[in-house]
């Protein structure tokens, strides 16, 4: 059985670069939050998939590969006509990104629900994000995909990834990603996230009103990062980086978390869930793949060199092991 699958947009970021003396240039670097996700997985030794779309055409091949090569199961990528998504990156002199989208009509958003299949659901963990809300079929295509999940006992974990500018109205946004948290085991979160989805409110608020019974990941950026649940609260604090490129921190980040609770096996009911040691060691671990993230352009290129990581997660696997043997 996979440990996660990943739905959502797979795309290339296209990060604009200029040589001393040269013309501007662009490099292309993996892009779409469950992709980062699933990669970030799969090089912690995790078993993960993705499901998304990518164009017949020389860029969708690319990201095929790539995804391959990082020991990604692939074979739910669905291939279509269209021509696969790009967006464009610049950063300011922190590193913080703003993105310029050519989504129209690409394939990342041409996934109906009819490309869900049952295999697609057969996992632990589901992961899904709100960016796949914001149109009508592909929020059908979501749901399919948490259905499916669901029904073959995967637990569910949310990705939260506001941008208000890009919905109709804030309340359609605020109704269509509340129904979605309602659906969740874990759902992560920024606190510009939550100032985004529930319009200023208390951010905490909004996640007891609409995700009750979920654990819940809040990210502060270069502060401190909270795990509230069943356990009750843990904090804490980010580590010290030299921030090159924000973009896929939070993506990084979930991949630590997510990581750790496969390796110690951390499901709704069991002793590990309601263990704070263990949401401590994945929000530890979380800090340790955002931090390798904001070292280098793109969201996945800083995530080598992993052993530290590694260790950390698999020191707490063994401690749970340990305090379960009879």
């Amino acid at each position: 059985m996979l440990d996660v699958v990943c739905f959502g947009e797979i795309l290339w970021d296209m990060f604009e670069t200029q040589p001393r003396g040269g013309a501007m240039e662009y490099r292309r670097e993996l892009g779409g939050a469950p992709a980062n996700v699933a990669t970030g997985l799969a090089r912690l030794g995790a078993k993960v998939a993705v499901v998304g779309g990518v164009g017949r055409d020389s860029f969708g091949e690319a990201l095929v590969a790539h995804l391959a090569n990082d020991s990604v199961d692939v074979r739910f990528v669905v291939k279509f006509p269209n021509r696969t998504g790009l967006t464009f990156v610049t950063r300011d002199a922190s590193g913080e990104p703003q993105f310029l989208f050519y989504r129209h009509d690409s394939a990342d958003l041409a996934v109906r629900a009819k490309h869900v299949i049952p295999a697609m659901g057969r996992a632990r963990w589901a992961l899904v994000g709100s960016s796949t809300l914001m149109t009508r079929e592909l929020a059908r295509a979501t749901a399919r995909f948490l259905d499916v999940a669901q029904r073959a006992g995967a637990c569910v974990f949310v990705d939260l990834n506001v941008r208000a500018h890009l919905w109709p109205s804030r309340r359609a946004m605020e109704r269509a990603i509340g129904e979605l948290v309602r659906r969740a085991d874990v759902v992560k979160a920024s606190d510009a996230d939550l100032r985004a989805v529930s319009g200023g409110a208390t951010g905490l608020r909004w996640l007891a009103r609409h995700a009750p019974q979920a654990t819940w990941l809040v990210t502060r950026g270069a502060n401190v990062a909270s795990a509230i649940g069943k356990h009750g609260s843990v904090d804490v604090a980010a580590l010290r980086a030299r921030c090159i490129d924000a973009t896929g921190a939070g993506d990084a980040f979930i991949a630590g978390a997510l990581a750790t609770l496969v390796a110690v096996r951390a499901l709704p009911g069991s002793a590990s869930w309601s263990a704070p040691e263990v949401w401590r060691t994945a929000l530890r671990a979380g800090h340790m793949m955002g931090k390798k993230a904001v070292s280098s352009p793109g969201a996945v290129t800083g995530l080598v060199d992993l052993g530290r990581v590694r260790a950390v997660i698999e020191s707490a696997a063994s401690r749970r092991e340990n305090r379960s043997a009879p």
